[in-house]
């Protein structure tokens, strides 16, 4: 099949050629960047050497003028002829010096100005000088030595060093000025350095991939048009027909005979119509597809074709333009795809929609009628759920109430046996006494023993009823009674670990931890078998924490969960309804062997009050 060639290539020329100019320019720009930048290292260097020229110059001016004081000075004290042609070297050496200078800051304004300066000083220095030699020669080194010590000259020499020191500060001052200018040229340098072999390199690595890109397109291309042939050729599904611009068979593909029933021989060069239904061959309808196709880049429509033999198939067409370099129409490439199958699955399909239509309408009448009856269930389900939830939330108040009576109760009793009967035995042990005394006999003796034992009795009553030291002295103190009490009767080691006593807590917390702690410790005496027994009560701002530890036997909490063993040892269950009543929670960690621990947590200060706990007997449900 000929394809149009594309006008890629062109542009593809175009830009390598803009590649190859870029990286022409960019190197050119390189060795103009290299050569300037060495004219500025010469100019740079240069500059350098001639600063530390000027530095030198005014180096040796500041020490031939201090040669020729010292020179004046010697032949002023002294009369020496040494001293004076000292002396005179140095002025002709200082003379020397500023010719030089004057060579080397020429140019420069500033060092001219203080060169001049330099010169009146020098020269006013000068007249001074001839003064004390004339005055030594005539009048003697006392009147010499007298001018020097008024002063004469002094001001003229410091006035000549401070003109020094300006010249050498304003060389040093040039010299970081240029070496600064010369570095920042040189960052600048290397930065436009840096910046065109980049920009080289971009070009470079641009012409490269156009280079590459031209090899790998013309390769996709052979391989594309290698491969459009190979599955034009192997396709038998499609009709892979090529026209010419009037709409002739130019080739087509073995799929095309397929699906056609055409010969080679019998349909190059005769019209596609040929693959229409005669009403659309006469309606125009090839027509009208070439002219949609080449106006609008494609043509695609599904309908009925004919056979060689006549027969008819559902079949879609997708129509294309072929156009030369130009954009001129110079064929057509035909697709057709034979959908009858589909149509058939498709007109089956349809056939079952309706159908399943059908169904879904008496299933929706059916769910509607489900949906009723879900919905009556679901009231009746949420009514029993409101009424179980009252129930819970009475059944709760209740044990409040009942836990609540139960303690007024306990302390009732326990203030009735405290008080009443245990004062009207104490008054007939008192009786009895006063009868022993007055006639003794064994009789009396043993009534007096009885009424002891029933005294004891009745106090150990009275305190496992309700110890007073509990609404007296508070929780630390009753829960230290209660375990000292349970230690001696079990023979266990005890370990408690209480805080000091301090502010009352609430008292549905405090009877709470009194009762689980006097509950867990009559399980472990009766139970566990312990040798160890741990008690121990944390408090904090927010919570109280309640431990009782033993190192007994132990148990398999999994079996304490049915309702038959929570009857059975309803002692577990009041702890945990103690605790959840109380607004706290009960945990129990137990393991056969390994001993148990009875841990129960309550909020205070209304920290927490709100928070949802368990149920009571949720732990054992």
């Amino acid at each position: 099949m000929e394809k149009p060639k594309s006008a890629g290539s062109d542009r593809q020329g175009t830009l390598t050629l803009t590649g190859f100019l870029g990286a022409f320019v960019v190197a050119a720009a390189l060795v103009g960047a290299t050569y300037w930048m060495s004219v500025r290292e010469r100019q740079a260097q240069a500059w350098i050497v001639r600063t530390h020229e000027v530095l030198a110059a005014i180096g040796q001016a500041r020490a031939n003028a201090i040669d020729v004081q010292n020179g004046l000075r010697g032949f002023v004290l002294t009369g020496r002829q040494e001293e004076l042609a000292l002396y005179e070297s140095a002025r002709r050496q200082v003379q020397g010096d500023l010719q030089r200078l004057r060579e080397l800051v020429h140019g420069n304004p500033v060092q001219d100005a203080t060169l001049r300066e330099m010169e009146a000083a020098l020269a006013a220095r000068q007249r001074i000088e001839e003064t004390l030699v004339e005055a030594r020669r005539t009048r003697g080194p006392a009147a010499a030595s007298e001018l020097i010590e008024g002063g004469l000259g002094r001001g003229e020499m410091l006035q000549v060093r401070d003109l020094l020191q300006r010249m050498e500060s304003e060389e040093s001052r040039l010299l970081s000025q240029r070496w600064t200018a010369h570095q920042q040229g040189l960052a600048a340098f290397w930065v436009g350095m840096a910046l065109l072999l980049m920009t080289l390199f971009a070009a470079l690595l641009f012409v490269y991939q156009q280079f590459r890109s031209k090899r790998e397109a013309e390769q996709r291309l052979l391989e594309g048009e290698q491969q459009f042939h190979a599955m034009a050729d192997s396709v038998t599904e499609y009709a892979i027909v090529l026209l010419d611009a009037d709409g002739m068979v130019r080739t087509w593909n073995p799929g095309a005979r397929r699906i056609e029933g055409y010969e080679d021989c019998e349909i190059l060069g005769a019209h596609f119509s040929r693959f229409y239904l005669p009403q659309d061959a006469a309606a125009g309808g090839p027509q009208r597809a070439l002219r949609a196709a080449a106006s609008e880049g494609r043509y695609s429509e599904e309908g009925w074709r004919v056979r060689k033999d006549g027969t008819r198939f559902w079949a879609t067409v997708d129509l294309s333009p072929v156009r030369d370099a130009e954009g001129r129409v110079t064929g057509y490439c035909k697709i057709t795809r034979d959908l009858t199958d589909r149509k058939r699955a498709e007109e089956a399909l349809r056939a079952e929609v309706q159908e399943r239509g059908r169904a879904e309408s008496e299933l929706q009448h059916v769910n509607t009628h489900l949906e009723m009856l879900v919905a009556e269930r679901t009231l009746a389900l949420q009514q029993a759920n409101e009424a179980l939830t009252g129930a819970k939330e009475r059944l709760q108040a209740l044990s409040a109430r009942l836990i609540s009576a139960q303690e007024e109760e306990r302390r009732h009793i326990a203030r009735e046996l405290h008080d009443e009967t245990g004062q009207a035995l104490t008054l007939v042990r008192m009786q009895l006494s006063e009868l022993a005394g007055a006639a003794p006999s064994g009789q009396v003796r043993e009534c007096m023993q009885a009424v002891d034992r029933a005294i004891t009795h009745i106090r150990g009553l009275s305190l496992r009823l309700r110890p007073p030291m509990l609404d007296d002295l508070g929780l630390v103190d009753a829960l230290e009674w209660v375990a000292e009490q349970q230690a001696r009767s079990a023979g266990w080691r005890l370990h408690l670990a209480l805080p000091e006593p301090g502010d009352r807590l609430p008292e549905e917390v405090e009877t709470a931890c009194f009762r689980i702690c006097q509950e867990a410790l009559t399980n472990a005496a009766r139970y566990a078998h312990a040798g160890e027994v741990t008690v121990s009560l944390r408090l904090s701002p927010a919570t109280v924490e309640l431990q009782v530890a033993d190192d007994g036997t132990g148990f398999d909490l999994a079996r304490y969960r049915t309702p038959e063993e929570c009857r059975e040892h309803f002692g577990l269950v009041s702890m945990s309804e103690r605790a959840v009543l109380a607004g706290g929670r009960l945990d129990i960690v137990t393991t056969p062997g390994q001993g148990t621990l009875v841990r129960a947590q309550f909020p205070l200060a209304g920290q927490g009050r709100d928070n949802p706990a368990s149920a009571p007997g949720e732990l054992f449900a």
